[in-house]
């Protein structure tokens, strides 16, 4: 083999091995995009409304989610009875979430959730596997616990129920001083003077 032949081949096999190399670049982008773009649902606790706590749905990746089914380890009940984990969004799933949307239902009072929880001995909550598809119909799992006992002894709940208070004497501030402007505004008007200038006798 002569040099000039050794060189072409070398020139196509270096030419085949960056032919090789943009190939994998381009595919790892196109994953990484693609990953970007994926649905991501998280099944969550919502602490955030005072003494009640919330069950929340939300999709918080950049793709829409659809046909998203749930699986509970065990009944959401509460206190009134209602078994939460039956709601028909639930039970039935949802057909789309939107990137960025989510969907809220009221679960209980944070003591009646911890109190339930430690009754049915679920100390470590309830977990919640959602299974749900792409636009493209690739699958995914997603899987979360809803425990409201690891705020235990932190203070939440009598942070929540001095702030509850709080708000209760500000309301009843408040209606005070309605009642107050409302009885000067509906006051009787003086009895005029006598001719003589002197006060109204009494």
């Amino acid at each position: 083999m002569d040099l000039a032949s050794g060189a072409q081949i070398l020139s196509s096999f270096a030419v085949l091995l960056l032919a090789i190399f943009a190939f994998f670049q381009v595919a790892e982008a196109r994953a990484a995009r693609i990953a970007q773009d994926s649905p991501q649902i998280l099944v969550d606790v919502n602490y955030s409304q005072r003494t009640m706590i919330n069950i929340v749905v939300r999709n918080i990746g950049r793709g829409a989610a659809r046909d998203i089914k749930f699986h509970f380890s065990a009944p959401i009940e509460s206190s009134g009875g209602q078994i939460i984990s039956d709601m028909p969004y639930f039970k039935e799933g949802i057909a789309f979430l939107a990137p960025n949307t989510e969907i809220a239902t009221v679960w209980d009072s944070y003591a009646s959730a911890v109190e339930a929880l430690k009754e049915k001995g679920l100390r470590r909550g309830i977990t919640v596997t959602a299974r749900y598809t792409d636009t493209r119909g690739k699958p995914y799992s997603t899987q979360w616990t809803l425990n409201p006992l690891v705020l235990e002894g932190s203070g939440y709940a009598d942070y929540r129920e001095f702030e509850d208070q709080v708000r209760a004497l500000e309301r009843i501030s408040r209606d005070l001083e309605g009642i107050r402007e409302a009885l000067s505004s509906h006051r009787a008007p003086p009895e005029p003077a006598n001719q003589d200038g002197d006060p109204p006798r009494t």
